[in-house]
């Protein structure tokens, strides 16, 4: 029997486009630019333009901004819990509702939302398959309305485990039964893009699974789950005891950890703050091969 997402993680966009209206649906577009710049990685741009400019009925703007940590040297790091309780709480998001996250381009905006979701102890969110691009690929009703929830009372419950530090990553550099992933693509990992985090390639003893090889890069959608489990399996991950996911800021890492969840493996760990914190540390191992 072919294994498939869970329908509680990955909804479907016939799905979404009749479930809309439903009064504890509370529906997010999380989007981000990372722009090109001469100097440095990337610039960061919000997607609230886009927002603005058309998007989903019935959903609102999550500005990744207002739930990372401020005046950090490292963006979206995750928040203190009353941070994050007060932002979710003024989106309409409590106990009673469903999360539909969704992004442009890049899906891994919105397994960032549902990965920090998920480490506050909240488990009703969802991924949209092929997030706002498949939606109007498809011709499905889009709008320029804003929408606002009325005020909720989100209240966390955090699991520390769902994120680590660059301490948890250095115990476990050569550690055979943990494996720790880089979701960046190829180029960066090895050293031969033309930009970098600080220093090129990739923490010591770490394998490559770009985040980008979750999806199919013609369609948006996630590959089905059977296509996912080999990719890991290649590398041995399902049979280790620990994963560590780590990127260049802790957003492509959530998509790893969004489908290893699917596939049913649950010890998983995303290094948050990643590249923009250990490629700058000299002290801090690196390769690039």
């Amino acid at each position: 029997m072919t294994k498939i997402f869970d329908s509680n993680m990955l909804v479907e966009t016939d799905w979404l486009e009749k479930n809309y209206n439903n009064s504890n649906i509370r529906i997010f577009d999380c989007t981000v630019w990372l722009n090109p710049h001469p100097n440095k990685i990337y610039v960061i741009e919000s997607g609230k333009k886009d927002y603005d400019e058309a998007h989903i009925p019935n959903s609102d703007f999550l500005d990744m901004g207002e739930i990372s940590i401020k005046n950090k040297p490292y963006p979206f790091m995750m928040p203190d819990n009353v941070t994050f309780d007060e932002v979710m709480s003024s989106k309409g998001v409590g106990p009673d509702t469903h999360v539909i996250l969704y992004s442009r381009v890049n899906i891994q905006w919105a397994t960032r939302v549902w990965w920090m979701l998920r480490a506050m102890g909240f488990n009703n969110a969802s991924i949209l398959n092929g997030g706002f691009d498949r939606w109007k690929a498809e011709n499905r009703k889009i709008i320029n309305t804003p929408i606002q929830y009325p005020k909720n009372n989100f209240i966390s419950k955090p699991i520390t485990e769902c994120f680590c530090t660059k301490e948890e990553v250095e115990k476990h550099l050569t550690n055979k039964n943990v494996s720790i992933i880089n979701a960046l693509r190829s180029t960066l990992h090895d050293g031969t893009d033309s930009v970098d985090y600080g220093r090129p390639g990739h923490i010591k003893n770490s394998i490559n699974i770009p985040s980008l090889e979750m999806v199919d890069s013609n369609t948006n959608l996630y590959k089905p789950l059977e296509e996912l489990k080999k990719i890991f399996e290649k590398h041995e991950i399902l049979n280790k005891e620990k994963v560590i996911a780590y990127c260049g800021g802790g957003i492509a890492a959530t998509n790893i950890a969004f489908v290893l969840t699917a596939l049913g493996y649950d010890n998983i760990t995303v290094y948050d703050a990643s590249l923009s914190e250990w490629a700058k540390n000299n002290n801090l191992p690196m390769s690039i091969d």
